[in-house]
């Protein structure tokens, strides 16, 4: 069956203490599905897309937990690879606290069932029909595996013709800037719609100053030759920006009293990625009020930033209703 959207990637279980409480004195953890391809596939399956998560996960409880929780937001786990014997569901645990001693994130992942996976395994067929590839820097940076899973993929996306969506998504803590940047750059240049965060491009290529400056330079690397590229960049709480055609815009953020922030980068990409693809709700927000790809993914994201797991369990009329509080409000100021 022909599928909106295919991704390939790692979901762990996320062990949260309560806010202000140290894992070392903690008694009690909160339980989360966790995975910023699998988090981006839950929001546009919510969103009425058809989604396809490829990956592979223990044949335990762990792996079941997570495999039900995906399929209840509507997720079609069909191609993922179960495992027995000693693989295992990678695990990180997070503090949060105030500032100054902030968020602290400690990973056990080593292992997993997804950093062992044979790419002989996968059937990269799949992409074949979809309208758009979805991956992210965080895979290839597992392991030897998943990175070859990672290139095989792109590779048959190219070769069908598959639009790609790359979102950057540097994690320090697995691999080093510049291992980062020379084993993301084929993805980057290949991307029809390229996704970063100015953190990251500062930090991957010093790509530094205003948003538009931010986003031309990376046109100069990645967009050689692709007039049709879209570059977005997130800029936190000032909202999000986007180099598309040649022509630069940026949309506010929403304004929001949600702290929670794990999953939110991910809701604002599943937000852009719907309306890419001309989702029903973003087509008739947008004839309506004019309603913009960065405004969709800046909603989804401010309302994720007010649940506590890292999937935006929010329903398309929420989604609704927050944008046409926004458009009324504007016609009133």
């Amino acid at each position: 069956m022909a599928s909106d959207v295919v991704s390939f990637g790692e979901t762990m279980l996320r062990m949260s203490v309560p806010t202000g409480t140290r894992l070392e004195e903690a008694n009690m953890l909160h339980t989360y599905v966790a995975g910023t391809e699998s988090n981006t596939l839950a929001c546009l399956a919510r969103l009425k897309l058809k989604t396809i998560w490829v990956s592979a996960l223990p044949e335990n409880p762990l792996g079941q937990r997570i495999i039900s929780e995906l399929r209840r937001h509507g997720i079609d786990t069909t191609h993922v690879i179960l495992t027995e014997g000693t693989r295992r569901v990678g695990i990180f645990y997070t503090e949060e606290a105030s500032d100054p001693l902030g968020l602290q994130v400690y990973y056990d992942r080593d292992g997993s069932s997804v950093a062992l996976l044979d790419p002989e395994l996968v059937d990269y067929s799949i992409v074949d029909e979809a309208r758009l590839l979805h991956l992210t820097g965080i895979t290839p940076a597992l392991s030897t595996c998943t990175r070859e899973v990672f290139a095989r993929f792109l590779l048959r996306a190219r070769d069908k013709g598959i639009p790609l969506s790359f979102d950057v998504n540097y994690r320090s803590k697995l691999w080093s800037a510049n291992e980062a940047a020379e084993n993301i750059e084929e993805a980057c240049r290949q991307a029809d719609l390229l996704f970063c965060t100015r953190a990251d491009a500062a930090t991957l290529w010093s790509f530094t100053g205003n948003a538009e400056s931010v986003l031309r330079h990376m046109a100069q690397r990645f967009a050689a030759n692709q007039p049709d590229k879209t570059l977005v960049l997130t800029l936190g709480n000032k909202g999000s920006a986007q180099l598309q055609n040649d022509i630069y815009t940026t949309e506010p953020a929403f304004l929001t009293q949600g702290n929670a922030r794990f999953g939110s980068g991910d809701a604002f990409a599943a937000g852009y990625i719907y309306a890419y693809l001309d989702g029903q709700l973003y087509c008739e927000l947008h004839e309506a009020h004019s309603i913009t790809a960065l405004t969709f993914g800046n909603a989804l994201a401010a309302l994720k930033r007010c649940i506590a797991g890292d999937i935006a369990v929010v329903t398309p009329q929420e989604v609704r209703a927050l944008l046409e509080t926004q458009e009324s409000e504007k016609r009133f100021r």
